[in-house]
């Protein structure tokens, strides 16, 4: 059930952040910045940050966390659960986590530039990628 319940909540969080991005990228009109995804990704720590709260109040069943917190927020942006994460190991005192998780984003930098450059070499050899 679990699974159904972050596949609804995915499909819908993915459906909110496109629709939400664009329009705040079309209403910026600045192609040289992409506000709308900043916008969604913050939008999205604040989200999951006061659903994180009210959680722990008591106030939310596993059920509507896996529906609203892993599916709706996580297909709406994996920055909120990179964030809310993040927090977590610091409350825990495990700051070598903290440190280790804030590398994902310098470290995703580099895997993507490594995935093009594979792909850019694939295509010099001849290889219709």
């Amino acid at each position: 059930m679990d699974y159904l319940l972050v596949a609804l909540g995915a499909a819908i969080g993915s459906f909110g952040r496109y629709q939400i991005g664009a329009l705040v990228q079309d209403l910026a009109g600045d192609p040289n910045f992409p506000l709308g995804t900043f916008l969604v990704n913050i939008s999205g720590a604040f989200l999951i940050g006061l659903a994180f709260g009210i959680s722990l109040r008591g106030y939310v069943s596993s059920g509507t966390w896996t529906l609203v917190a892993v599916g709706g927020f996580g297909g709406y942006t994996t920055f909120s659960t990179f964030t809310l994460e993040t927090l977590d190991l610091y409350s825990r005192g495990n700051y070598k986590g903290v440190v280790l998780n804030l590398l994902s984003g310098p470290v995703g930098l580099i895997a993507i530039a490594l995935g093009v450059i594979l792909i850019e070499g694939l295509r010099g050899l001849g290889f219709g990628v």
